[in-house]
């Protein structure tokens, strides 16, 4: 039954969002803003909620991005993503993931880098009007998936007014968890060689190696 009325009120959202023309001009300036930049760096907290469990776990990090590549940094795990190869290395374990992401993982849940290039081609928009978040006015945009596949039902992007900075990334779980980011302290067009987005496990004595490309 729980399935049957998420389904409903997602189908139900989906009716009522059209490509919204004052969500697209927001986010068009702010695509192109963020492609415009060699590098953007910034620190995030991101926030958990389990409403089955009830409970909420916060965590905090900061990310690198360069083009295609990326690289987070939160407790105990990096990830590294050099455009085609993914690094999951875990500092406790000594441990890395390698793995090739395909088309399939070609999503914001995947890869942060795709917020601002898929929008227009994988989501329905909505502007919901401005509101303040200390004491910050932002732009509130809803992204609704056009794959109804997705673990998510919606993404909610919070854009600051004055900066057109991205700010706040919420997305609603079918399975009754949401994850938001909250981004802040950016810097953008610093110089980063591509290694900052490869691991390299002869670097890292006794690593563990688990390679899991062409599985």
């Amino acid at each position: 039954m729980r399935t049957i009325v998420l389904f409903l009120t997602l189908a139900s959202f989906q009716l009522a969002a059209q490509q919204d023309p004052a969500a697209k001009e927001i986010l068009d300036r702010v695509a192109e803003k963020t492609k415009s930049v060699q590098s953007i760096q910034a620190d995030f907290s991101l926030i958990v909620v389990d409403h089955k469990e009830d409970n909420k776990n916060t965590s905090t990090g900061s990310i690198i991005i360069k083009g295609d590549k990326y690289r987070v940094s939160s407790a105990g795990a990096t990830v590294y993503f050099d455009g085609k190869t993914m690094w999951t290395y875990v500092q406790g374990d000594n441990e890395v993931t390698i793995t090739e992401p395909g088309s399939q993982d070609d999503n914001f849940l995947s890869n942060p880098v795709r917020i601002f290039t898929l929008y227009d081609r994988d989501f329905k928009y909505q502007y919901r009007g401005m509101t303040t978040i200390e004491g910050v006015e932002m732009h509130e945009i809803d992204l609704f998936p056009k794959n109804l596949n997705q673990p998510y039902s919606r993404i909610k992007v919070f854009i600051e007014k004055n900066t057109e900075q991205l700010s706040i990334i919420s997305s609603l779980g079918k399975d009754g968890i949401d994850y938001s980011i909250f981004l802040k302290n950016f810097i953008t067009d610093k110089a980063f060689a591509d290694d900052t987005f490869t691991f390299l496990p002869a670097k890292n004595k006794k690593v563990t190696v688990i390679d899991m490309r062409g599985l």
